[in-house]
């Protein structure tokens, strides 16, 4: 549930800020209506030159450059991957919690078969080999 809430937060977030933008037909009805993030991101996406002429220029009537649009476009974009991040840190977090972390995994040392190489090792019925093994015996060791 929890998991599924943060999905969703995420998509409603990145259309929000996709939706960051004007269209020909809102930009004219209402020039000042539009915002400046708006504005500026729409001036510096748009492929049609004579909308774009009128972005500038209305732009340029609020007293901003096309460098400070940049400027805010970039800020825009950095904090949306932020938040993005955060909420894909989160969701991972919420993994783990629930103990879904692939972690580290130890295998046990190996059981053998009859002899034992080693003292620290164990034997086919889980008995730890110490003097048995072959490393304890004279000779064994080479």
């Amino acid at each position: 549930m929890y998991l599924s809430a943060r999905r969703v937060g995420v998509v409603a977030l990145s259309f929000a800020l996709a939706s960051c933008t004007t269209t020909p037909a809102e930009f004219n009805n209402k020039p000042s209506a539009v915002s400046k993030a708006a504005l500026c991101k729409t001036a510096l996406e748009t492929q049609d030159p004579a909308f774009q002429f009128q972005l500038v220029a209305e732009v340029n009537r609020r007293g901003m450059s096309m460098l400070e649009c940049q400027q805010m476009v970039a800020q825009q974009k950095q904090a949306a991957a932020v938040l993005v991040g955060l909420a894909l840190v989160g969701t991972a977090a919420a993994v783990c919690a629930n103990g879904n972390c692939g972690g580290g995994y130890y295998a046990p040392s190996r059981r053998y078969r009859g002899n034992c190489q080693y003292d620290w090792q164990y034997d086919a019925a889980g008995n730890r080999c110490g003097g048995r093994s072959a490393m304890s015996r004279p000779g064994g060791w080479q």
